[in-house]
């Protein structure tokens, strides 16, 4: 890597990187991309019938949004993350739900054992996000379904017309970060679908949520980049230091100019799907 970049990932695979910035990420979380996301907690929930009563698994749980809610459903509800942080966030959040640290490629909790499982924004984050389907599908009960979220294409979010745009423009898509899955693969119905299936799910459907952000500023998308996101300050850190000056500039100046500043739609695709 180039001495002039932020950020140094010598030796480290996408998961251990992920999983260190999700440990240091993890107290501001909340603060920033979290009253985005947190907003798909309860159509998450809808999607998957909770109800008091229901065993409910939140995969990837973070602060424990959805976890928290189901059990205020009155839902006997589990969080599992792989970041002990986030664990410690989501235990302080919601401290009458479980919460265990553990990997969703490898859940340990025994098959046919959940109603309901969800896992909101946590595939593109994952190494092999297929096994983690697979997984969710395995720990369902005969009928119990599962739900999950992704952000929608590129093109189709302002977020990302901005920040992929300005990088395009003044800095590099093919900076020096460990091999990763796509980041949008699930974002694609026809990928979303394929996978649901391959893993054993039936009734199938693939629809989009509208979640809104109230920006006051420039600024305010950077500080939700640099203290909440993971795969999104990762590329930005990797630029030079010269060319993620001009990436800063132009990202400001889009979020300045733009005339829906008051109220952003930050769009996600939204997948259900049943255990036959």
């Amino acid at each position: 890597m180039n001495n002039d970049t932020a950020s140094d990932t010598t030796g480290l695979t996408f998961k251990d990187l992920a999983l260190k910035s999700w440990n240091q990420k993890a107290r501001d979380y909340g603060d920033y991309l979290g009253h985005i996301t947190q907003q798909a907690a309860e159509p998450l929930l809808d999607a998957v019938k909770v109800e008091a009563g229901s065993i409910f698994l939140d995969i990837a749980t973070g602060p424990g949004y959805a976890a928290g809610t189901a059990q205020a459903r009155g839902a006997i509800a589990t969080g599992v993350d792989l970041s002990a942080r986030m664990i410690d966030e989501a235990s302080r959040n919601y401290p009458k739900a479980l919460f265990y640290e553990g990997d969703a490629e490898h859940l340990v909790f025994p098959s046919g054992f959940f109603d309901a499982a969800v896992c909101p924004f946590g595939l593109s984050h994952m190494t092999n996000a297929d096994k983690a389907i697979g997984e969710a599908w395995r720990v369902l009960k005969p009928g119990g379904r599962f739900a999950f979220t992704v952000w929608a294409q590129p093109e189709e979010h302002i977020f990302f017309d901005w920040v992929l745009g300005a990088i395009s423009r003044h800095g590099s898509m093919s900076v020096p970060l460990p091999e990763a899955p796509p980041f949008f693969r699930y974002s694609e119905p026809a990928e979303s679908q394929r996978a649901l299936a391959t893993a054993g799910f039936s009734d199938i459907n693939i629809d989009q949520l509208t979640l809104q952000w109230q920006p006051n500023s420039g600024q305010a998308l950077l500080d939700i980049i640099y203290k909440s996101t993971v795969r999104t300050a990762m590329l930005l850190e990797a630029q030079k230091t010269t060319s993620r000056e001009k990436i800063h500039s132009d990202i400001v100046a889009a979020v300045e100019a733009s005339d829906d500043k008051i109220n952003v739609p930050w769009p996600a695709v939204i997948a259900v799907a049943t255990k036959p």
